[in-house]
Parts: C-alpha cells; sequence; structure tokens
C-alpha cells in the first residue's frame, strides 16, 4: 500500500521562524502539527507572531515582534528553545525561555549543535552591523545546517559560507514574506523504510529525493544493507529484504541512530556504529536506551519519541507485542504513527 510520509518537522520549525521575522502575510503549505511544531507556534504567537490554521495552510504575518506577557514555554523542543533564545536575544526582547524537565536537562547551549548554530545565522540579519560566525570545525549534523540556510534563501536572507561550513558571514537584512511548501519528513520515511524492509513492504509518497534533510541517509544505509529499495518516479518502494550487517558513521544523522540499530540486530553479521557519542544527551540517553531493547524483553518504560518508534519497528519485524508505557509521547513529532504503522 502507498502511505503519505507526513512533513518535514525540521522545515517546518524553520519556516515559522523565518515567516515570523518577515513584515508581510506568508503561507505555509502543508506544515506539520506535532508537539514540537505547536510549542513554536505558541511562542511565536506570545511574541506578537499572527499564525492563522487554514485548509490551505498556515497564514503568517510577522515582523511586529513585542515582549511576551508570560514565558516562552518550549515544552520539549530544543528546536524551540535554541532558535527563539538567538532570535529574543538579537531583537533585545527581554523574556524569560522554559520547558518541561526533559528538555531543561539537556545542554542546550551547547556551541557544537547544529541548532544551536542555526539559531545564531537565524538571528544574525537582524542585526545593525555585518556578523562572521566561526566555528573550530565543521558542524556536526551539518544538514540540519543546510536546512537553515535553504529555508532563509526562500524568505529572502542570503548568506555567505566558507571554509566547509566552518565560517559564515551574515550581512544586515530582512526577511521577506513568501508562500513556502514544507516536503516529506525523512526521518517519518526512515522509521516506515525500517518496516517495509523489515516485514510486509511499503511505499511511500511525498518525498523529494533530492531533500538537503540528512535522514535521506537512510536510503544510502538501507542499499548498503542489501535492500530492495528504489524510486519509480516520485514514489519510494522498500520490499521485504534479506539485510546484512554494515558499518556506518551516523555523525551527520544521529536521529537515525535507534532504527538503524534496529535494522542490524536483524541483520547478518556484525556491525560498528559510530558517531554516536552525543546521543547519550537528546532526549534520552539512547544508547542505553537501545541497548536495553535490542537484547531483550518486550517493555519499553521511555518517553523518547524516537525510541518508542524504533522499539515498535522491531515488535512487528518479530511479531511481538510490544508494551509501551508511554506511547503518547511519539506526538512530538509525529501524532499519526501509531495509525500509519498499523495499517503497513
Amino acid at each position: 500500500m502507498a502511505v503519505r510520509v507526513p512533513p518535514s518537522k525540521s522545515i517546518t520549525h524553520r519556516a515559522l521562524v523565518c515567516a515570523g521575522l518577515a513584515a508581510g502575510e506568508s503561507i505555509l503549505y502543508d506544515p506539520l502539527a506535532c508537539g514540537d511544531t505547536e510549542a513554536t507556534v505558541n511562542a511565536l504567537k506570545s511574541l506578537g507572531v499572527s499564525i492563522r490554521k487554514e485548509n490551505e495552510g498556515w497564514r503568517v504575518r510577522g515582523g511586529q515582534w513585542q515582549k511576551p506577557l508570560h514565558p516562552l514555554d518550549c515544552n520539549e523542543s530544543g528546536t524551540t528553545w535554541r532558535f527563539l533564545t538567538a532570535i529574543t536575544q538579537a531583537l533585545k526582547i527581554p523574556c524569560t525561555i522554559t520547558g518541561k524537565p526533559s528538555l531543561l536537562r539537556r545542554p542546550l547551549d551547547s556551541p557544537s549543535t547544529s541548532q544551536f548554530l542555526s539559531g545564531q545565522l537565524l538571528a544574525s540579519p537582524l542585526a545593525k552591523r555585518e556578523t562572521w560566525i566561526e566555528l573550530p570545525a565543521p558542524p556536526i549534523s551539518r544538514p540540519y545546517v543546510e536546512l537553515t540556510l535553504s529555508v532563509q534563501k526562500a524568505f529572502g536572507v542570503a548568506v555567505d559560507v566558507f571554509e566547509n561550513f566552518s565560517k559564515f558571514r551574515v550581512r544586515p537584512q530582512s526577511y521577506r514574506p513568501a508562500d513556502f511548501s514544507i516536503e516529506g519528513d525523512w526521518s517519518a520515511a526512515a522509521v516506515l523504510l525500517a518496516a517495509g524492509v523489515l516485514k510486509n513492504g511499503v511505499v511511500l509518497e511525498g518525498l523529494n529525493r533530492e531533500s538537503l534533510q540528512g535522514d535521506r541517509a537512510i536510503f544510502s544505509i538501507l542499499k548498503e544493507m542489501g535492500a530492495e529499495i528504489f524510486w519509480e518516479g516520485d514514489k519510494l518502494t522498500a520490499n521485504p529484504s534479506r539485510l546484512r550487517a554494515v558499518n556506518w558513521n551516523l555523525d551527520q544523522t544521529p536521529d537515525l541512530y535507534p532504527l538503524v540499530a534496529v535494522l542490524n540486530t536483524l541483520a547478518e553479521g556484525k556491525s560498528r556504529l559510530t558517531g554516536i557519542e552525543r546521543l547519550r544527551f537528546k532526549e534520552s540517553d539512547r544508547l542505553a536506551a537501545m541497548e536495553k531493547i535490542t537484547t531483550g524483553g518486550n517493555f519499553v518504560d521511555s518517553r523518547d519519541h524516537r525510541i518508542i518508534m524504533a522499539a515498535a519497528v522491531l515488535g512487528k519485524a518479530l511479531g511481538v507485542e510490544m508494551k509501551f508505557a508511554h506511547p503518547e509521547c511519539v506526538a512530538k513529532s509525529w501524532p499519526g504513527f501509531w495509525d500509519t504503522l498499523q495499517s503497513l
């Protein structure tokens, strides 16, 4: 059966912020409504941005930012936190930014993260002088930085990039309103493709095969593992496949780790996954969580949406009924996950 992939969460965040900074009305077509993007919507509204959700898309009227009456609640969204921290500082808007305890425990001020860098890039055009951002080395999770630059460009902002994404020049400039379509989410697609090759197969619609999203790497990973996966026009098909374990560096695509761990657990041979050290500091300690899940047991007490989805794929592949203490947590990124998985 054909499944339409939900819209990209990462691009929805970025488009909301850019539209909110543009003086005038923008329309975001096919945005993702989930826990994280709702946090961004609510925070932007508190800052004076008008957002109306209509059938054709979300109408965003920006440019009139103001001091919020209450603390900005980022819920569990690290992206919301890092973007709005940078922008409210650039606009000199005094405010309190908070979130759930699980968010506040994370290292939110680490300059090595793509979200932190993206926040600085989004805020820098608002400065009165030219801004230079220099990193000691190319950023980790670089595809997310490329996504930021791409969305900024769509809203009229240009950033000069030097030295393999370790140096950036941002001139003072204004965001411009735009009508912007949001492509399918490769992170969600990765879940469905993993389920497809491990069980009954799947055909996906709504993906951009040339996407800048880092998790598009799941296509290459599955190919390397011997999966039968191929494009037919704009549809991506994954058939049940016999997989072989692979060695893979996930430094640029850390969100794929839970799924790649499941795939390699069920593949023939031994694998070695690298570039995953910082996964101990995501929504949960993902390394410990996946070790627990892949070494047995059908009870999952994690509140981490990516861990829950990966465990659900593992259970479906094995024909084991997994029990989840917090199944609702997938709404952070994909409210329709359980219905979609059930339909496969």
